[in-house]
């Protein structure tokens, strides 16, 4: 397996589990009308984010020294610009999507109330969940769409 497909996979699962973790903590404050600490679990599954891939991008580095190979430019390339491609429209299509909920609910004068502390939470919430579904697709596409060797 090559230095960028194991980067992909680590990358894949530590977002699935860390942010799977976090949604699932914030479901559960949500159903019980809470939303302190929430702002910590973000930083904090921001911090093991960023410490897990950095370990993780080292230690490959340094466990594939012998066998890196330079990239090759061109299936692995094409591979990784569709998939952000297909990321990036489909990061474009949610906020659009929350834009048109927005413009929806003013439409009738309904009130989403984003200015109390619940709303604001819920509202930054739904904005990290598009990221992270964004880049969890564009790693999973990309390991999909590199050649096998």
């Amino acid at each position: 397996m090559t230095h960028r497909r194991t980067h992909l996979w680590i990358s894949l699962l530590v977002g699935l589990a860390v942010w799977g973790v976090y949604f699932g903590h914030f479901l559960q404050q949500m159903r019980r009308g809470e939303t302190g600490g929430l702002a910590l679990w973000f930083l904090g599954a921001l911090a093991v984010i960023v410490l897990a891939e950095t370990v993780a991008t080292g230690l490959i580095a340094w466990l594939f020294r012998r066998r890196a190979r330079v990239l090759d430019e061109g299936p692995t390339l094409d591979a990784a610009l569709k998939a952000s491609h297909v990321a990036l429209m489909l990061l474009i299509g949610l906020a659009l999507s929350a834009a048109a909920a927005l413009a929806f609910a003013a439409l009738f004068g309904w009130s989403l109330d984003l200015s109390g502390a619940r709303g604001q939470v819920i509202a930054a919430n739904a904005l990290l969940a598009m990221v992270v579904s964004a880049e969890l697709l564009r790693a999973g596409l990309t390991l999909a769409l590199i050649p096998r060797r």
